[in-house]
């Protein structure tokens, strides 16, 4: 009787609030599926246009570096406090596209959504560590995972599923939204999009944020790490080993960030030939494969007596699809790979993380290392932009670039198998 009393609190006080949060706010990483027309209606280059979504990862990682504090004080605060920005920033950008106002959407989607999703990204996780002590990294992963999804869920919303073209007999499209409002033969229209996005999303992260708590008792323990009075940020910035798993975190969103907003653009260039069909499916299906990889990568990390063993194998495969890809048709499978690993990433640092510091202070240090991901943010998208347009190089120089990085990133990783002194 008290397994089954545990099984239901943990699924509805963790579980199933996680799973919302988390696949709500993964729609950020959708946010390819809109630019071109938000660019096309207000006037701006699509490079400008881009940049919010930078701005979004930067303030992203900003959100979850910055609000750990408050998340480890009381997770219902904070799991309201980001809902308000994220559904805000939604309304804010459904503005700014109706005044054609770029700043608008800079401030909406890059500042507003971008720091309630980091917020909303770490509010859950340490609570499923706490509800699953003897497997965390598959607890971290249930709201990481559902992160991934989001922006599958988010495709699906925007443009439904498409069967074929506008003149065939098996054309079918549902639930989207880019069909019911017409975004294809009017542009501007896209901020009803956002204002669906706004709706749609409020009621379930409003009933998760009321749902979601930590078990009563929590089960801390210090192992090598900082325990709760001695720790500090600037502690934490001398630490050889926290560096390298930021370097980690840096190196590889930046990498995945190369590609994930611009996987559109990519994948239309006359090399590559692939249709509007497949690629709107290649797009919908990275974010299963993101999900995949981490749940699949965080389940095997947990049976590993090392678990810094999965990053060297994610990374060693990354460069390996890469180089394949150097032959532009490649380029929608090497973009499904990198997904599946870019996610794994994310899903194995809170494991590794807890394992080396211990539970007390975790959602400061996870969120401590997420900085990396709003600093990636604004490094990944416009370095991949400024090889593959402004240098010239086109889609094989971003190829290139990439391969170098993993590379990088795999000597890194190797050393994180030993811990800092």
């Amino acid at each position: 009787m008290e397994k089954t009393s545990l099984g239901f609190k943990r699924m509805v006080r963790a579980v199933i609030p996680a799973f919302l949060l988390a696949v709500s706010v993964g729609q950020i990483y959708a946010f390819t599926n809109f630019s071109d027309q938000i660019a096309a209606h207000i006037g701006e280059s699509k490079s400008a246009v881009q940049f919010a979504f930078s701005l979004g990862i930067f303030f992203l990682g900003m959100g979850a570096a910055f609000f750990g504090k408050i998340v480890e004080r009381n997770i219902r605060l904070s799991t309201i406090i980001g809902t308000t920005l994220f559904i805000s920033g939604l309304l804010v950008t459904a503005l700014g596209v109706r005044t054609k106002s770029l700043a608008l959407v800079y401030l909406g989607y890059g500042f507003l959504v971008g720091t309630g999703t980091g917020i909303i990204y770490i509010s859950p996780v340490k609570t499923m560590m706490l509800w699953f002590p003897n497997a965390k990294a598959i607890a971290a992963a249930v709201p990481i995972i559902s992160f991934g999804l989001g922006s599958t869920l988010s495709t699906i919303l925007y443009k439904g599923f498409g069967f074929g073209g506008p003149g065939s007999m098996f054309s079918m499209r549902f639930l989207g939204f880019y069909d019911f409002f017409g975004v294809e033969a009017c542009p501007g229209k896209v901020e009803s999009v956002f204002l669906a996005f706004a709706v749609f999303y409020l009621v379930p992260m409003a009933v998760a944020a009321f749902i979601l708590k930590k078990p009563k008792v929590e089960q801390m323990s210090f192992a090598h790490g900082l325990p709760q009075c001695e720790f500090t940020y600037a502690g934490l910035a001398k630490d050889t080993y926290f560096l390298r798993a930021w370097l980690f975190m840096f190196l590889n969103i930046s990498c995945g960030l190369c590609l994930i907003p611009l996987a559109k653009q990519m994948m239309k260039d006359p090399s590559v030939g692939y249709g509007e069909g497949l690629i709107t499916w290649i797009i919908a299906l990275s974010g299963l494969m993101n999900g995949g990889g981490r749940f699949l990568f965080a389940w095997w990390s947990d049976r590993l007596a090392h678990r810094v063993n999965i990053l060297l194998f994610i990374l060693s495969i990354s460069a390996g699809v890469m180089a394949a890809s150097w032959w532009p048709p490649l380029i929608g499978l090497a973009l499904l790979v990198i997904n599946a690993c870019y996610g794994a990433g994310f899903s194995v640092i809170p494991g590794i993380l807890a394992d080396h510091y211990g539970m007390t202070n975790i959602s400061k240090i996870h969120g401590a290392v997420l900085s990396a991901w709003g600093v990636a943010g604004l490094v990944g998208n416009q370095a991949a932009i400024l090889v593959s347009d402004k240098m010239g190089f086109g889609n094989s120089g971003v190829v290139t670039m990439l391969v170098l990085f993993y590379l990088l990133n795999l000597a890194n990783a190797a050393t994180l198998r030993r811990r800092a002194n």
